[in-house]
């Protein structure tokens, strides 16, 4: 293959807004991707565990699994496979924070290492479905879908859609880059803050999303393992309270401490040949 060829080959395999794109973060020499004005980053930042990073929903199914963010007092009120707990919360849009123009939020998917003959690359993980609503509804329950088994019956003005346009998807891998499952961050999404200019202070945020369509086609794109959460920010000043916080690290910033880490361990393994 040409170069010139190449070129088109990887700019089809990040297509952006207006059809049907996929954005192959699983593959190591793809670092991010636009859909619809999104962008799609491969994100690996340590620790985002609890305390840290900052969730607002957890969806839970192996095979295929989908769910929103919202408050509910038992676990069988959940629309779906969201996981109960104070970590799947409504998400008011004034404890968000805009930086460098954009809002961000950031996912975390708990796959596991495993190969299996059935299954293949288990730490595979397609993202099939992305929404963002505001809302002045908080706590709701509709576990209502559409033909095609994706949620409809969320009360609100959807601000993003990840498939408007056409069907897409994005590729993921918990094992890119190492240290897979819940504790390592994989993807940063960034929306431009001019899609939230209708968002009033006291309306919330909604994202819905599905994972695990991909794996007629990809085999070990299902689900599989832990949980896959959405958060916001990682709490930097000693703030939080579900959605707040510190601002996220910027992804160059996690690739220069990630060289610098590198750095040190190859000059103590030259200290200790000598």
């Amino acid at each position: 293959m040409n170069r010139t060829l190449l070129a088109l080959a990887l700019v089809a395999s990040v297509a952006t807004s207006g059809w049907a794109a996929t954005v192959d973060l699983a593959n190591t020499s793809i670092n991010s991707g636009t859909i619809n004005g999104a962008t799609f980053e491969f994100y690996k930042f340590n620790p985002s565990g609890t305390g840290v990073f900052d969730p607002f929903v957890r969806i839970q199914e192996n095979g295929t699994e989908q769910g929103y963010n919202t408050t509910q007092a038992n676990a069988g009120a959940l629309p779906f496979q969201e996981k109960f707990g104070i970590w799947t919360h409504d998400l008011k849009f004034s404890s968000l924070q805009a930086a460098s123009g954009k809002y961000q939020f950031v996912l975390d998917i708990g796959e596991p290492v495993s190969t299996n003959t059935n299954k293949g690359q288990e730490s595979l993980l397609s993202l099939d479905g992305l929404k963002i609503y505001k809302t002045s509804t908080p706590g709701q329950n509709s576990s209502s879908v559409d033909g095609s088994g994706n949620a409809n019956g969320i009360v609100g003005t959807v601000l993003y859609d990840m498939d408007a346009g056409g069907d897409s998807f994005v590729r993921l891998d918990a094992n890119r880059g190492g240290n897979p499952g819940n504790g390592w961050s994989d993807m940063l999404l960034s929306i431009p803050d001019s899609v939230f200019a209708s968002v009033g202070v006291n309306d919330y945020i909604i994202l819905w999303s599905r994972f695990g369509l991909q794996d007629g086609s990809d085999n070990g794109t299902q689900s599989f393992g832990t949980f896959e959460e959405w958060g916001t920010t990682y709490i930097t000043n000693g703030n939080g309270g579900g959605g707040g916080g510190g601002a996220v690290p910027e992804p160059s910033t996690v690739l220069l401490l990630g060289a610098g880490l590198v750095g040190l361990g190859l000059y103590g393994r030259k200290k200790i040949k000598k």
